[in-house]
């Protein structure tokens, strides 16, 4: 009976283990299901055949077969994928891939941030998309080890700051787009290791500091677009690590200043646009570092004053047909300071910059009849008024006044605060000889600020003072030969 009850015990306890062992294997199948719910793919899977119907990325390859596709074309489902999940090490199954594109295809998948070397060792990648995928952060060397790679966009994400060593050793990269992200700091030397990057592209963002440093080791580029940022000047030697830029785009912004040294260093600068800003005054030093200028366009800014001396660096190249100047939509006031604009037109082969001069208008400066006489001490001496029913408000005021005389014969400071109105007029339309010139010009003796090499009216009337001095001392030394 003892024996019986032992053998009735043991069967027990094997029937309990044996339980405990299926249980056990039962509990392992459903954990490994959870987690591959929770994954995408796995390591060792196709990343062109991804047949899981709960996996959160599916890629499509013009080839199928492991180590064939040169294409993928991934979409991102069912909420968004971080830097652990297996998708990225699957890449590994398509060493020969060119182009990779990731899209999300409902609102709320998100790829949220791009790890660390996430497409490392892809050798024969060229371009890599990544557009619209709500990109928060790119880590250090999210983009690593891509001897290939040629194109890069990471465009409409939200991508808030540009570290260091994001982009590290990749050698071919000629085209780099972070535009329409939320970019408020790039970090200095975080470009450095791109030595042969042509296009940068940072439109839209939030920049609003750059420094000497954040374009270091860009001496290969040739475009930088940073239009649509929050930029509200430009300092010292900003863009001189970029001895091979060609075109620089600062178009709407909020630049109310630029340092008159803002653009040395850019010798092979042809193409400079910066409408759109809140520019007001240009410093005449500005051009001296980019006299290969063949396209400056300044349309849309509050500019009052655009003179020949500032002008003059690259005056010569405006002359040439394929050269444009963008001057149109500012406040410029109509005084002789502004004739080298009629002597251009007149001289330059461009017929796109005929145009464009044909475009700038100037505003006649006309005092408000309630403004004190004490205020206009220091108003606009108007020599030749130019009589048209744009300016007809000049010549009512000049009528009006209590001494009778025809002139404002005070000089105006653009700075004054006194109450204005001013009448828009087609400034190439002004006869060059009406144009006014400020009182400080005609008491100095100045007129229009050397209008020309070939305005014929300057130099007549300074070749016939050279040509009085020369004999008058001529006269003085025959008078004083006679005399000894």
């Amino acid at each position: 009976m003892d024996t019986n009850i032992q053998y009735l015990l043991l069967a027990l306890a094997l029937t309990s283990v044996q339980i405990s062992f299926t249980e056990s294997r039962l509990n392992e199948k459903r954990r490994d299901k959870t987690e591959r719910r929770y994954h995408s793919v796995q390591a060792k899977d196709n990343m062109c055949e991804i047949t899981n119907r709960e996996s959160k990325v599916h890629c499509y390859c013009e080839n199928t077969e492991v180590k064939t596709a040169t294409r993928a074309d991934c979409w991102v489902f069912n909420g968004g994928i971080d830097e652990t999940d297996p998708i990225w090490s699957s890449f590994n199954s398509q060493p020969h891939l060119e182009r990779l594109t990731f899209n999300l295809f409902i609102h709320y998948a998100t790829l949220n941030k791009i790890g660390k070397d996430s497409f490392r060792n892809m050798s024969t990648l060229r371009e890599i998309t990544l557009m619209n995928d709500k990109i928060m952060e790119l880590d250090f060397s999210a983009f690593s080890s891509l001897p290939a790679l040629v194109n890069l966009t990471i465009k409409g994400n939200k991508v808030t700051e540009i570290q260091r060593d994001v982009f590290v050793d990749l050698p071919s990269l000629k085209y780099l787009d972070l535009s329409f992200n939320s970019i408020s700091l790039a970090h200095d030397g975080c470009f450095e290791h791109l030595n042969v990057l042509n296009d940068l592209v940072l439109e839209a963002n939030l920049i609003s500091v750059l420094t000497k440093d954040t374009f270091k080791g860009l001496a290969n580029l040739t475009r930088l677009d940073l239009r649509s940022n929050k930029m509200s000047m430009v300092g010292d030697l900003t863009f001189s690590e970029l001895w091979n830029l060609n075109e620089l785009l600062l178009d709407n912004n909020e630049l109310k200043y630029l340092s008159e040294r803002a653009f040395d260093g850019l010798a092979m600068l042809q193409k400079l646009s910066m409408t759109g800003n809140k520019l007001q005054t240009i410093n005449e030093g500005l051009l001296e570092g980019v006299r290969g200028l063949e396209l400056l366009d300044l349309r849309n800014n509050e500019i009052e004053l655009f003179t020949y001396e500032t002008i003059k660096p690259i005056l010569e190249n405006l002359k040439m047909k394929t050269s444009v100047l963008y001057l149109s939509g500012n406040d410029f006031r109509c005084d002789c300071r502004l004739s080298w604009i009629q002597v251009l037109r007149n001289e330059t082969k461009s017929e796109p910059l005929r145009t464009a001069l044909d475009e700038i208008t100037c505003s006649f400066i006309t005092v408000n009849k309630a403004t004190p006489k004490t205020n206009l001490e220091n108003s606009v001496k108007i020599l030749h008024p130019f009589k048209t029913e744009a300016n007809i408000d000049v010549i009512q005021q000049n009528d009006n006044d209590e001494d009778g005389s025809s002139d404002i014969s005070s000089q105006y400071k653009f700075e004054t605060t006194t109450k204005l109105f001013a009448n828009e007029v087609i400034l190439v339309d002004i006869p060059p000889e009406t144009l006014s010139c400020p009182g400080e010009l005609v008491a100095t003796g100045e007129d229009s600020l050397m209008l020309s090499s070939k305005d014929e009216s300057y130099w007549h009337s300074n070749s016939c003072m050279k040509t009085l001095s020369s004999f008058l001392m001529m006269l003085t030394l025959v008078i004083m030969y006679t005399i000894r």
